[in-house]
């Protein structure tokens, strides 16, 4: 069981969706699907090169109550930052929390 005082970040999970512009082309969009509690868990950064260019990399686990629905396809909206969902498991199987494993999009 998850202690309350522990989840103290408020979190937003993130659908994709697509809607059409006045010349009906398509445009992506992010659309908030819950607003929550959670626990961030930073596991740290890295830099590395790629394409010429110094990138940087932050990961975070956020551990929150159990929930349906949430797969890699969402993001995690976090203040200011987002967070591509590399993966969201169950660590006991008992449904009582999610780990939400992340990284940051910038």
């Amino acid at each position: 069981m998850i202690e309350a005082g522990k989840l103290n970040r408020i979190i937003a999970l993130q659908r994709r969706t697509v809607a059409h512009d006045e010349y009906n082309a398509e445009t992506e969009t992010w659309a908030d699907e819950s607003v929550i509690w959670a626990e961030a868990i930073t596991s740290g950064g890295r830099e590395f090169y790629a394409a010429q260019k110094l990138n940087a990399e932050t990961s975070v686990v956020f551990r929150i109550r159990h929930t349906r629905n949430i797969n890699t396809q969402m993001r995690v909206r976090w203040g200011g930052r987002y967070f591509a969902i590399l993966s969201a498991e169950d660590p006991t199987g008992r449904r009582e929390e999610i780990l939400i494993s992340a990284k940051e999009v910038v």
